[in-house]
């Protein structure tokens, strides 16, 4: 009986700073021809797992016991030269922050011809990802976090190895976009016996998907208690209000006619497909496209929709927290550094009081202590995200704006995060703004919203009634 594709035995991998394990005695079996789904809360290693099955330990992590086996080689005992070209023959790897790994200077269709047989396979793998030929010439900055995710994985296609691994591929994705990418996994593994490995939180997607599931980790988080909406009325006066906002950018408008109004103590939704603009909107909000017009007013005092003209008091005032937390957590520092820049800014002088500060802000994002020394690469997809969080508050502005702050977390987790944004706006009289593609989790937290369509705004109001608007775009959204 031959091998299958993947098999790993009793794999203990060991954190060297502490001697804990990150994984524990797991094993599985991965076939031909199948979907395989892993599961578990963030931080439970799913990530970990699966860069190792290329070969990749991080430099903290120290293989303990066990063996894996892909395509007949014991990949953890592969010498690097033959180990590079394994992972260019066996097997492709699309990471859960595919932006960091997309250069951001070579334009859509350069990224795919290295990859490419002919020019004909690159609209092949554009349409099996749903992504339009125009997006061809733009690059990755000027992409939704949600369309970055599906050139990586068109990539991955184009590269034709028999055993494809996707980290997250349905975070930061609008259900039609989402329906889209788990029927192509489906295809790819049913009809073309590509193995497939899908990690992700979004359960019931997975579960319609995989032909098995593979739960790593166990753990608890307490919910909220509360079954109606944490606000359930409309806001009173508004902390930013944004008229007529316009982008255009390489002569396409990009997003034309947005009005947004945020109010203190309350968390306003943003909704829309992938590639709507929402992410434009949170861009020029905080002062990141400089070519921006219309008008922008905080606490009733008008700022230059151009970033570059606001003062740095200003600028601080208006904190994001993107959707890719990798390319804004500066790899070189630790947690407890890059959490400190922001008390530094402050003014707050005292170290102890910036260490304690720090530690306070990690117990308010639920991340462990022992954190506090790791560097961005060395946290789960999910810690990232907290990490981006909490250096946003610990500037404590006016306006926190997050971009799809949960798609990179389990329901559980998600359900903390959003109930601490909203928590957080109420105690210290924050207007937040959330984009979100989970309409059942920002009914449940936020006041009112808006939903952007093709760059321009196409309802706004109590979130429970934007759903009608967001079925009216063909049934793409829900």
């Amino acid at each position: 009986m031959s091998r299958p594709p993947v098999s790993v035995e009793h794999l203990t991998l060991t954190d060297r700073r502490g001697d804990s394990p990150v994984l524990d005695n797991v094993s599985m079996t991965l076939h031909a021809g199948t979907v395989t789904a892993l599961t578990g809360g963030s931080g439970c290693g799913k990530t970990t797992l699966m860069k190792a099955l290329l070969g990749w330990l991080p430099r903290t992590i120290h293989h303990t016991t066990g063996t894996i086996h892909v395509a007949g080689r014991e990949v953890l005992r592969l010498k690097p030269e033959v180990l590079q070209r394994f992972r260019r023959t066996e097997v492709s790897y699309v990471g859960q922050d595919p932006g960091s790994a997309l250069n951001p200077v070579m334009p859509v269709h350069t990224i795919l011809r290295e990859g490419a047989a002919d020019p004909d396979s690159i609209a092949r793998a554009l349409t099996r990802v749903g992504l339009p030929q125009a997006l061809l010439p733009r690059r990755p900055g000027e992409l939704s976090g949600g369309q970055q995710r599906r050139v990586a994985l068109a990539r991955a296609l184009l590269r034709r190895t028999p055993l494809l691994i996707v980290d997250e591929p349905f975070a930061g994705l609008d259900p039609h976009a989402r329906r889209t990418v788990a029927d192509l996994l489906r295809v790819l593994a049913h009809e073309e016996g590509v193995t497939v490995l899908v990690s992700g939180h979004d359960l019931v997607t997975l579960d319609a998907l995989a032909d098995h599931r593979i739960q790593l980790g166990q753990r608890t988080i307490v919910l909220p208690e509360a079954d109606e909406p944490l606000h359930a009325t409309y806001p009173g006066p508004s902390r930013l209000v944004a008229q007529a906002l316009e982008l255009r950018r390489a002569g396409r408008t990009v997003l034309a006619g947005v009005d947004l109004t945020a109010s203190p103590g309350h968390v306003t939704a943003v909704l829309g497909e992938s590639g709507a603009g929402k992410t434009t909107l949170a861009r020029i909000l905080t002062g990141l496209e400089p070519t921006a017009t219309g008008s922008l007013f905080v606490r009733d005092r008008e700022i230059h929709v151009a970033g570059r003209r606001r003062d740095k008091q200003t600028r601080a005032r208006i904190q994001l927290v993107p959707q890719n937390p990798l390319s804004t957590l500066n790899p070189q520092r630790t947690v407890g550094t890059i959490l400190e820049r922001p008390l530094v800014r402050r003014g707050i002088r005292s170290r102890a009081a910036r260490i304690a500060a720090v530690r306070a802000a990690l117990d308010a994002v639920e991340l462990p202590q022992d954190l506090i020394d790791r560097r961005p690469d060395e946290l789960s997809g999910g810690q990232r995200q907290r990490v981006s969080i909490a250096r946003a508050l610990a500037f404590e502005p006016d306006i926190l704006i997050c971009d799809e702050p949960t798609s990179a977390l389990d329901a559980a987790t998600a359900e903390t995060i959003m109930a601490l944004i909203a928590e957080t706006a109420a105690r210290d009289d924050i207007a937040a703004i959330v984009i979100s593609h989970d309409h059942e989790l920002l009914t449940r937290y936020c006041t009112a919203g808006i939903v952007i369509h093709e760059g321009a705004l196409l309802a706004t109001g109590p979130v429970p009634e934007l759903r009608a608007h967001l079925g009216s775009t063909a049934s793409r959204l829900l």
